[in-house]
């Protein structure tokens, strides 16, 4: 059994379910978690019988590190090798005031979206909970850096692994695993109108993120198949029933492709679609994953386009220089 995979109430449930007290699933979290100590000898407070029975057969780290780059910007992106030998990727962001980890849901991804290298590699798997929490893990405690955010904008598609993510969601917020809060976790979707109205319903306050990349279907059909299922009135619908029940802000990711989503016409329709909505535009320039890449004056011109009519940021690609985008490095590794 996986013991990131484990909630609190599981963890103590299983202890006693192996003759041992309660309180020792506490003490347990208490050394992985906020010491960040994973042999069980070192773990002095432990009965010499639990610490000789390997915390009774507990996996401890599902993942281990593959091999990582480091970009002159600080961003850092480790590929990970879990338990059977899939590999999934993470990402490092430090910032002035924050540390950010994005991390992935899934091996590989359904969705196909043609700008993301990790829909053109196909899907393995689901990740456990435990694959999940321990990405986060990895960089709080096995490279020892501060981990203050965290985004589900991995590989994968999180309303696809709902109850692996989920769960994975609580034990990352709960103070006594974890404890990073849940206004520092963003969950991104393609638009996946359930999982959007699952969320709505859940007591979190995480913050939710959208792929959007396209203002109206023709456009968006075209690089991204989900639209077919889940066509934008529908998606903007999910999206107004989120803000009505949550009363949070959604983000709404825009990759620039040049001379396809970018230009008047689609800044035009683009504020037609959200505006008087409680959102935020991040405007993004694409990789040169497809055709051309867009550099970062093509965003600032597309988002300038829409300023004084919706929120809107433009936000700079980190990590240009190390196969940071999603499925990139995977990718190389694999090729």
């Amino acid at each position: 059994m996986d013991l990131f995979s484990l909630t609190k109430k599981e963890l103590e449930e299983y202890m006693v379910e192996h003759n041992q007290k309660k309180f020792r699933g506490k003490q347990l979290l208490d050394w992985v978690y906020k010491k960040g100590v994973l042999n069980n000898e070192k773990m002095s407070n432990l009965p010499d019988d639990l610490k000789t029975k390997g915390a009774l057969g507990l996996n401890i780290l599902p993942l281990k590190e593959k091999l990582i780059q480091k970009s002159l910007d600080g961003t850092m992106k480790v590929l990970l090798e879990l338990s059977d030998g899939e590999l999934v990727e993470s990402v490092y962001i430090p910032e002035n005031d924050r540390a950010t980890v994005c991390f992935s849901s899934q091996v590989g991804c359904t969705m196909g979206c043609s700008f993301c290298a990790t829909g053109q590699s196909g899907f393995s798997r689901n990740l456990t909970a435990g694959e999940i929490v321990g990405q986060l893990y990895f960089w709080r405690h096995i490279k020892g850096l501060p981990v203050t955010n965290a985004v589900a904008m991995g590989q994968g598609e999180p309303f696809h692994n709902w109850d692996n993510f989920k769960k994975a969601i609580n034990i990352i917020n709960d103070p006594d695993c974890f404890n990073l809060g849940a206004r520092h976790l963003t969950v991104s979707t393609c638009g996946i109108v359930p999982g959007i109205l699952a969320l709505a319903k859940e007591p979190w306050q995480i913050n939710l993120s959208i792929s959007l990349h396209a203002p109206s279907d023709e456009l968006r059909s075209q690089i991204m198949p989900i639209n077919r299922r889940f066509p934008l009135k529908e998606l903007i619908q999910a999206v107004e029933e989120y803000i009505r029940v949550t009363n949070r802000r959604v983000t709404f990711e825009y990759t620039v492709i040049p001379n396809f989503n970018d230009g008047e016409m689609n800044a035009a329709l683009l504020v037609a679609l959200l505006k008087n909505k409680l959102v935020h535009v991040n405007v993004i320039p694409v990789n040169p994953l497809i055709g051309q890449g867009a550099s970062f004056k093509d965003a600032e011109e597309f988002a300038r386009l829409l300023q004084g009519k919706l929120n809107v940021t433009v936000r700079r690609s980190r990590g240009a220089d190390i196969d940071a985008a999603c499925g990139q490095l995977k990718r190389k590794v694999l090729d």
